[in-house]
């Protein structure tokens, strides 16, 4: 009877122990399902919010694209003497440049390891590879634009400028020098040297952006293609 009755405890003991870890493993697995799911979520957002960027990035290499190629036209344009002097020449060149950076939610992807939710690995790869080394080229090559710059700046500051006017909304501040200094500027070899040194890193970033520009192209298809499956 005695024994009866201990195997009738024994049996609900074991029963209940094997109850709790039932739960306990179901919580954590209901739990780790719930995770998953804010995981493809915040992935999914994430995603869609890097298309958006990666628009913006398309929009402002295209300006990169514009804005060199003037400044380059210019560079060529002061230093060859066939061509008459305009104040253009020096005003579409003399300015720097900046790249701004649209990477918010692919850092936030990163940060919340949704990143690892996505499903394809040359998305991945592409991903990393956009906002590293595709950043990475510009930001080298805007760098050494703005130090040439400054560099021309500083030459330039030797030189008198009669005025300074607004050629019309939204146009150019045109800098006009001392008709006589004109002469010195475009014959002078050491803003000549630093230009065309200048000019060879806007090409660089002609160069980049267009890399830029095609892997956007990419990471467009497959970004679609991860959030449609």
């Amino acid at each position: 009877m005695m024994k009866s009755i201990l195997n009738t405890l024994g049996f609900r003991y074991i029963f209940e122990i094997i109850v709790i870890v039932f739960s306990v493993s179901l919580s954590f697995y209901i739990q780790d399902v719930l995770n998953d799911r804010e995981k493809i979520e915040q992935k999914n957002k994430g995603l869609e919010g890097v298309l958006i960027e990666l628009e913006k990035d398309n929009q402002h290499f295209g300006f990169t694209d514009f804005y060199n190629k003037q400044r380059i036209n210019y560079i060529d344009s002061l230093f060859n003497l066939s061509f008459e002097f305009k104040p253009k020449y020096i005003s579409g060149m003399w300015g720097s440049y900046e790249l701004l950076e649209n990477n918010r939610f692919f850092d936030a992807l990163v940060s919340t390891g949704a990143i690892e939710y996505i499903k394809s690995n040359e998305l991945k790869s592409e991903l990393s590879d956009y906002y590293n080394l595709e950043y990475m080229k510009l930001k080298s090559a805007i760098f050494s634009d703005n130090l040439c710059f400054n560099r021309f700046s500083e030459r330039l500051t030797n030189f008198k400028i009669d005025s300074i006017k607004w050629n019309g909304m939204g146009k150019l501040a045109l800098h006009h020098f001392n008709p006589n200094d004109i002469k010195k500027i475009r014959k002078d070899t050491k803003l000549k040297s630093t230009a065309l040194d200048w000019s060879m890193y806007m090409r660089m970033e002609i160069g980049y952006s267009n890399d830029a520009k095609k892997r956007i192209i990419l990471l467009q298809e497959l970004i679609n293609q991860e959030l449609n499956n």
